[in-house]
């Protein structure tokens, strides 16, 4: 009978770090806050958010923060740079999001990579810095982070659903009681004028009114006109439409390209 051999200690452990360097290594969403406005805890608990996110829906997010980088630089094309650099985005096409955030030129921009960009529209955009720019008004910036956090998952949850993002569904407010606000505003949009207007007819009713003589019966022949002539009141009114603004640092939101990538993005002060 042979003997079995004793293996080297220290091979058990170079076998069992080749297993570790085959299993699935997976990346970690990162806040680059190069300002320094979160503190540790607030910045771990939005990196477990986007980890979250990115493990549900395979999408990737990262939180650019910085100090101001100059009013001559298109914001969105900094993102889009920077996501390029730092390969921000998940699978073969790249799917993203960066949030760039410069708390001294008070600009939060966001920019959308691969799929993403056609899936979240202008409007959703917009719907998505609304709700992130009432919270940095009110200097809760992990709360306004979290916001585009939480419109994300939202808006990634139709997708994975295969359907498509609309404006209701990026919202605090549930479908219902935003259904029913809107008929309310819808009814009175409407009953609103038509009392002014009924209003308005009533008091111009100046022959509904009792005569104390027979002034108004009297005969026609006796009726004289001192004076009469037509008048006409014509207006005329010219409307030019006002360009709408293309650059990238304040209410913009459109696609464009960076390094031959197509991205899409919005920019907003607040």
């Amino acid at each position: 009978m042979k003997k079995l051999h004793k293996l080297p200690g220290f091979l058990p452990v170079l076998l069992c770090l080749a297993g570790i360097m085959w299993l699935p290594v997976s990346v970690q969403a990162k806040v680059y806050d190069n300002y320094g406005i979160l503190n540790e805890e607030e910045t771990t608990a939005l990196e477990k958010e986007l980890a979250e996110i990115e493990e549900a829906y395979q999408f990737e997010t990262a939180f650019l923060i910085t100090d101001n980088v100059g009013e001559e630089m298109d914001y969105r094309q900094y993102a889009a740079r920077f996501m390029q650099m730092n390969q921000v985005g998940y699978g073969e096409s790249n799917e993203g999001l960066c949030v760039f955030h410069q708390p001294d030129a008070r600009n939060i921009t966001i920019v959308f990579r691969g799929k993403a960009q056609d899936q979240f529209t202008e409007k959703i955009q917009d719907r998505m810095l609304d709700h992130c720019t009432e919270k940095l008004k009110k200097d809760d910036t992990l709360g306004a982070y979290q916001s585009i956090v939480k419109d994300l998952e939202q808006g990634l949850s139709r997708v994975s659903q295969g359907k498509k993002i609309r404006p209701m569904d990026i919202s605090d407010t549930p479908l219902t009681l935003s259904l029913l606000k809107w008929l309310l505003i819808s009814i009175a949009a409407g009953a609103v004028p038509a009392f002014a207007a009924s209003w308005y007819q009533k008091n111009r009713m100046k022959t509904n009114v009792i005569q104390t003589n027979a002034d108004l019966y009297a005969e026609a022949e006796e009726t004289q006109f001192s004076q009469m002539r037509d008048m006409y009141i014509r207006r005329a009114v010219t409307r030019r439409r006002k360009p709408e603004n293309k650059g990238g640092n304040n209410g913009s939101s459109d696609s464009f390209t960076s390094g031959g990538e197509s991205f899409s993005g919005s920019g907003r002060n607040y």
